[in-house]
């Protein structure tokens, strides 16, 4: 049924109008809503703290490689696969420098090689297609300077410079002067646009006639690994006003061993100085039987998961994130897409940040990296095993230590009780 409107009806509706409009000339302004308490903005992340929330996933190029046509095919790859960085040589492990550096005793000692013609341009493509780039500097191991300036080299016990068993000669790790040499490039090259600088060789050296070995400066009054200590604390304090992430390559039984092995790398002396570490895990390094394989290097998912929760455990409270080396190269295996694949799954199942693959020929299993790369199994099948491993280890190193320290203040253990 429809309603009828009367005139009546139209008349009352008239009124309420004019009422309204007399009400807002009056300044009579309807009841709002009660306003809402806006919540703060939440403060704007600086990019240093967007850059340590970003998995970065990296490959290796030398500085040869920086200076030529295949440099564009690498960069093409990265851009096109799921990776997003690059980690590029800028000093190796000749000591020589592949871009034209205008650091004093780079010229003094002619260190520069031309490698990278253009590493300005390289930066700025990088940037433009949002690939990360690392800037990786070999530190003590440099045979070049030591040329250049005996003064500063490891000796050979007054029988010239002495070198390792590759033939390559080394620096004093203790000398002041080779810190700031290094720092001095790291500045430059931060200055030219690298997101990161990588420190590597950061240790004594490992292999040759190690008790002939004289210093020019370190005097063996305190521990190597305290040496490497004080290089990084340095590192960090020079490093700090410069907008760049730093890092550092170890040794892949750093993540495992409590001594410095007597090249003075500790994880946790680096740990509390550098964004990132950058343990050197390639399952072919480890020797037979270690975990109780036959050939570690088969067996990359294992080896890899191992030690990357045994870095992360360690790496617990301190300043560093954990992005370590995998293997894309062929030694003590085939290492194929699958088991390149493997490695990252590992490293992902133990939540590191990021890894980088190295091939000392930048050849890399391209196929490995073009598909979606496995996510993280929040249930590892490795992970239970290694978690109570650890526990029983804690446990027992705490009982050491209270029977140690009862024992320094002539008291009983308390391991083991005194009967009353």
């Amino acid at each position: 049924m429809r309603k009828v409107i009367t005139p009546v009806y139209i008349a009352a509706m008239l009124l309420a109008a004019c009422c309204g409009l007399v009400s807002c000339k009056n300044g009579q302004k309807p009841a709002s809503a009660p306003a809402v308490a806006q919540k703060p903005a939440a403060p704007v992340p600086t990019r240093r703290e967007q850059l340590l929330k970003t998995e970065f996933r990296a490959i290796y190029i030398t500085s040869w490689t920086a200076g030529i046509k295949r440099f564009n095919a690498l960069l093409d790859m990265v851009t096109r696969s799921h990776l997003n960085a690059m980690v590029i040589d800028v000093k190796d492990s000749t000591g020589r420098v592949g871009y034209d550096s205008k650091v004093p005793l780079v010229a003094q000692t002619g260190a520069y090689e031309r490698r990278i013609r253009d590493l300005d341009g390289i930066l700025k493509l990088c940037r433009e297609k949002k690939v990360y780039t690392i800037a990786r500097i070999a530190v003590f191991q440099d045979p070049n300077l030591a040329k250049a300036r005996p003064d500063l080299a490891v000796g050979a016990g007054g029988k010239g410079v002495w070198k390792d068993r590759k033939g390559l000669a080394w620096v004093d790790p203790a000398s002041k002067v080779v810190w700031d040499y290094n720092l001095a490039i790291a500045k430059e090259v931060a200055a030219k646009g690298f997101d990161e600088v990588q420190f590597d060789y950061v240790r004594f050296p490992t292999d040759g006639k190690l008790k002939t070995m004289s210093y020019p400066v370190y005097k063996r009054d305190v521990p190597k690994h305290e040496i490497i200590r004080r290089f990084f604390q340095y590192v960090d304090q020079q490093m700090k006003p410069v907008d760049v992430l730093t890092s550092a390559d170890i040794f892949g039984l750093t993540t495992m061993v409590e001594d410095d092995m007597n090249i003075g790398q500790r994880l946790e002396d680096v740990a509390d100085y550098v964004d990132f570490v950058c343990p050197m895990i390639y399952p072919s390094h480890y020797p037979k039987g270690h975990l109780g394989l036959k050939n570690p290097a088969d067996h990359p998912y294992r080896i890899i998961y191992d030690a990357s929760l045994r870095g992360m455990k360690r790496l617990e409270g301190k300043r560093a994130k954990m992005r370590p080396w995998l293997q894309d190269f062929k030694l003590g295996a085939v290492y194929d897409k699958k088991m390149v694949r493997d490695q990252i799954q590992a490293a992902r199942d133990a939540c590191v940040s990021g890894f980088s693959m190295w091939n000392a020929r930048n050849v890399y299993t391209e196929s490995a990296y073009l598909e979606k790369l496995p996510e993280a199994n929040p249930n590892p099948p490795l992970k239970d095993a290694l978690l109570e491993e650890f526990r029983k280890r804690d446990l027992t190193k705490a009982g050491l230590e209270n029977r140690s320290t009862a024992a320094r203040k002539g008291g009983p253990s308390i391991a083991k009780p005194v009967r009353k």
